[in-house]
């Protein structure tokens, strides 16, 4: 017994170790590309950062976007690549990375042209990554963090949060939206089943971001939090 609990100590001392060891160089490869290529502006301006594209690039094609959330931990690049499985566990480098990086779906315009733009992410023990969106499932954090900023190489948005709740993983929700049936039922999805209430309105003429993370109520649930592009 006492071999057998040593064994199983210092099993749970690698995998704690190993944890720590991919969340530090998962947030140390995060501060590299804000280092050369993201800067905070002065209050006032459209959005609280700037972010040069061109250098992103340089680092990674794959980069479209960067979104920002204030007083929390999203402040991240994101990528689109062939699938959505490639960023799953890989850094903006492509190394092995358990935290993975922020993806949109290979489906989606990397401009975010249309309707509902999926962007997924991990839901991180640590808070990094998704990892506060379930804060989301009260009004209370809604109210503190209503906002988020999505900046392109095109432009500059702001995304109004508009609504959040629990779905599957294989809901219609996350194929791209073309016919306006499919547009009004998402509509009326994120206005019945929001688990916060926004004054925000919105019509089948915006487009919305759709942030995707795990979630644990049943098998294959999934937390999405939905904002309301608004170009600055």
């Amino acid at each position: 017994m006492l071999i057998v609990s040593i064994a199983v100590f210092c099993f749970s001392a690698y995998k704690l170790y190993d944890y720590y060891s991919e969340m530090k160089q998962g947030e140390a490869a995060v501060d590299e590309l804000k280092n050369v290529a993201v800067t905070e502006v002065k209050e006032g301006e459209k959005a609280p950062i700037s972010v040069d594209f061109a250098a992103l690039k340089a680092e990674n094609p794959d980069i479209v976007a960067w979104l920002y959330s204030a007083d929390t931990p999203i402040n991240y690049p994101v990528v689109q690549s062939d699938d959505n499985n490639y960023y799953l566990r890989r850094l903006t480098d492509g190394s092995y990375n358990s935290n993975g990086t922020l993806f949109m779906d290979f489906r989606d315009a990397p401009d975010f042209s249309g309707f509902n733009t999926i962007i997924y992410g991990h839901r991180m023990k640590s808070k990094a990554m998704f990892g506060t969106l379930p804060g989301y499932l009260e009004q209370e954090y809604y109210e503190e963090h209503p906002v988020m900023y999505l900046l392109t190489p095109e432009a500059s948005y702001k995304l109004e949060l508009v609504s959040s709740f629990i779905l599957r993983s294989d809901s219609d929700i996350y194929d791209p939206m073309e016919s306006d049936e499919a547009k009004n039922a998402f509509l009326d999805k994120i206005a019945s089943d929001s688990t916060f209430k926004s004054e925000t309105e919105y019509s089948i003429n915006d487009r919305f971001v759709c942030l995707s993370t795990c979630t644990y109520e049943f098998e294959n649930a999934r937390l999405m939090v939905v904002g309301k592009l608004i170009k600055l």
